[in-house]
């Protein structure tokens, strides 16, 4: 692809800004080719779009994390997946501002934001339970947050990484369509919850960065849980199966797959006595 042309691995793995950017562009450029071929009807196409564009960077990637996992194992094991884990959440803070531009934009064109976000909207009411009803209720009604919350989110959110495990471990790169989908739904709740609960613009940054303080940790794990699944399968390919660098970088992948659990459940913890308590008394 020409974009991947224009693009050196380096550039996106040692400058998280860029990555950042790339995210964004790749956003908008997945986005605006969905809507002239499909209308407003791009919910699903645009997210496949923007996948295909992703996807040869993030092989660019996994390939030179592979090389230094059989090289070094779990040696330098934070510092060896910095750059890596830093792209990859750029990018994905990237696509995230991406989506929330969008929506934005399209309440304030006059678009029919639930149209062109229908699928993410339908799987907020559908599958999640979101309605004005809900978030009504949650305010006006006592705040309390217990261990049975916590261990429902913890297990969602653990089930979830290892859908992204397993996604990662037979496409690779390929995850990233799960990744793009996440940032859609997590844009599109923000901007609903501001459409229906925002008296102010200048109410938008606080929310922002209340859903913040778990919603990074959170898709950290997410990420490393795919990281972890792109190296074992690039390892199986590349790597005879049971040499030594194939141990080294099965090794270094499953202390970044418990790693990536422990941070998941720092962000269930911080959903719900932390984030859900700021929610409940700044609305």
């Amino acid at each position: 692809m020409v974009l991947e042309q224009l693009l050196k691995e380096r550039w996106v793995e040692k400058r998280p800004l860029f990555a950042l950017i790339v995210g964004f562009v790749y956003t908008f450029v997945g986005a605006g080719t969905a809507f002239i071929f499909f209308g407003r009807n791009i919910s699903v196409a645009m997210l496949f779009l923007a996948s295909l564009l992703i996807v040869p960077n993030l092989n660019m990637l996994f390939d030179v994390e592979e090389k230094r996992e059989r090289k070094e194992g779990l040696k330098h094991f934070f510092r060896n997946h910095r750059d890596v884990f830093e792209a990859c959440l750029f990018l994905f803070l990237g696509i995230f501002i991406g989506y929330l531009a969008l929506g934005i934009g399209a309440n304030a064109s006059g678009m029919d934001f639930s149209e062109i976000f229908s699928y993410q909207l339908n799987f907020l009411e559908n599958q999640q339970g979101l309605s004005g009803e809900v978030i009504g209720d949650f305010l006006e009604s006592p705040f309390r947050a217990d261990a049975g919350q916590f261990l429902a989110i913890s297990t969602k959110n653990l089930e979830t990484a290892l859908i992204f495990f397993m996604l990662s471990f037979f496409y690779g790169a390929g995850a990233i369509f799960l990744i793009i989908l996440n940032a859609s739904i997590f844009s599109t709740f923000l901007i609903y919850i501001v459409d229906t609960l925002a008296k102010s613009m200048s109410q938008v940054p606080s929310l922002l960065g209340i859903f913040s303080i778990h919603l990074v940790p959170e898709v950290s794990g997410f990420l490393l849980a795919a990281i972890a699944g792109a190296m074992v399968s690039k390892a199986l390919i590349k790597e005879k199966l049971g040499c030594n660098c194939f141990r080294n970088v099965f090794k270094d992948a499953t202390v970044l797959l418990a790693v990536s659990f422990l941070v998941i459940m720092v962000a269930a913890f911080l959903e719900v006595y932390v984030s859900a308590s700021l929610f409940h008394s700044f609305l």
